[in-house]
């Protein structure tokens, strides 16, 4: 989701509102509106993950109106949440008797000029009985008149979701109500809503080609053959066959996007197949339709982390790494309610495939070395390093005797004691 937020705001800003390049140039300023905040933490990404939850335009009845209520921290923190991955960009939201108040900073990637390299907007949406309305849009220095902001919004929506989809997603919104610190919106979603969504984020969002990937899926599929099902294998059976084909590959074609199209076909046939979303059609029918067990896969022999260290490669290669890393923590939290328990053994497995999915496309010359590497490696070892001694298991009440939270100085150690495994291993040296 961030992605596509990210996509909708560069369109709205250029291609949607349709301004001249030149005017867009002059809209840059030397000093950001808002100023980058800490990484966002667990009690931020939950509170963010808290709110879409509970408002889920899945479960909006689209023959009725659904009244949304949040505040000025919860809107903060889901704005904050869906930007995560974008480090270059900052937002704050705030909620006043005018209305509720947006900021958004982004960071351009410019060498330095005398206009200034930052991106600042700010908009407010006023209290409307009747739909809503936006009374201010500014980018940089320029304000736009009322008149056009709606106009420019529609024909960015039909950019966005398609021609003629825009306009019954703004008439969805009947009504804005604002009791500082709180806004309630009225919302009847538009029949097939979430299908508009899903589309315009296959087209706007896609992280590979699917081609590609499918290629290797495709060879996991013919190695997996080759591998009796009671033998118990380490993943490193797998992947070092799939890096020497991108490594082959890769004598004629990008080393990176060899390497991000072999590990989302990992992540999709390992971790999740709805990974399968953010690059378009993967799989046959029959390979949707069968039931193979992959449970005799391992890392430290143990299934769990392969499932762990393949989903945290796809989330880091579609929503960024640091989503990812906090999306692992926040499941381990949920764990702590659980019977399993709160698990740093887990952690340790996340936080491996956040690193490594991290290293494979950050330039050419680290995506061919990672490839000589695991295209020539016989022993997990190599990226893997051993996380089953650390504490697993743990209740909440445990946890919190023991570690207080996930800010607490005690956490952070065990979090960098991992992190230190992680990068003396081979591959991070």
């Amino acid at each position: 989701m961030g992605r596509l937020l990210f996509f909708s705001l560069l369109g709205f800003i250029a291609l949607v509102v349709g301004l001249p390049a030149a005017v867009v140039v002059f809209s840059l300023q030397k000093e950001a509106l808002v100023a980058k905040p800490g990484d966002v933490n667990l009690a931020d990404f939950k509170n963010a993950q808290n709110l879409a939850e509970r408002y889920d335009p899945r479960r909006m009845p689209p023959d009725q109106v659904t009244t949304v209520k949040a505040t000025s921290d919860e809107l903060d923190t889901l704005l904050k949440g869906a930007f995560s991955s974008m480090k270059q960009i900052a937002t704050r939201v705030k909620i006043t008797r005018f209305g509720v108040i947006a900021a958004v900073s982004a960071e351009l990637p410019l060498p330095n000029n005398p206009l200034g390299r930052f991106l600042n907007i700010r908009t407010v949406i006023a209290p409307a009985p009747d739909g809503f309305e936006i009374t201010r849009f500014a980018v940089g220095s320029i304000e736009f008149p009322p008149s056009m902001i709606k106009p420019a919004l529609l024909f960015g929506l039909d950019r966005l979701v398609g021609n003629g989809k825009g306009q019954p997603i703004l008439d969805s919104i009947r009504s804005v109500q604002v009791a500082e610190p709180e806004v309630t919106v009225a919302f009847m979603p538009p029949p097939r809503l979430m299908d508009t969504l899903k589309e315009a984020a296959k087209q706007h969002a896609s992280v590979s080609d699917p081609q590609i990937v499918r290629r290797y899926y495709n060879e996991i599929d013919d190695l997996l053959s080759e591998i009796p099902r009671g033998r118990q294998a380490s993943l490193i059976e797998v992947i070092r066959p799939v890096f020497q084909l991108a490594q082959s590959r890769s004598r004629k074609l990008d080393p990176v996007r060899e390497n991000e199209a072999a590990l989302l076909a990992i992540a999709i046939y390992f971790g999740d197949a709805r990974f399968e979303r953010f690059v378009g059609e993967i799989r046959s029918d029959e390979a949707k339709s069968r039931q193979r067990s992959l449970d005799h896969f391992k890392l430290n022999g143990r299934h769990d982390f392969v499932q762990h260290f393949t989903i945290s490669i796809g989330l880091t290669l579609t929503g960024g790494d640091l989503a990812a890393n906090l999306i692992g923590e926040l499941k381990e939290a949920k764990d702590s309610q659980k019977s399993s328990g709160f698990s740093f053994t887990d952690i340790g497995a996340d936080r491996a495939g956040v690193n490594l999915a991290k290293r494979a496309v950050s330039g050419k010359n680290a995506a061919h070395r990672l490839q000589r590497i695991l295209a020539n490696s016989h022993s997990e070892d190599i990226f893997f390093p051993r996380f089953t001694d650390l504490p697993e298991g743990l209740s909440t009440a445990v946890f919190r005797q023991r570690y207080g939270d996930v800010n607490s100085p005690k956490y952070k150690r065990v979090i960098a004691e991992i992190d230190k495994r992680i990068f003396k291993t081979r591959l991070f040296k």
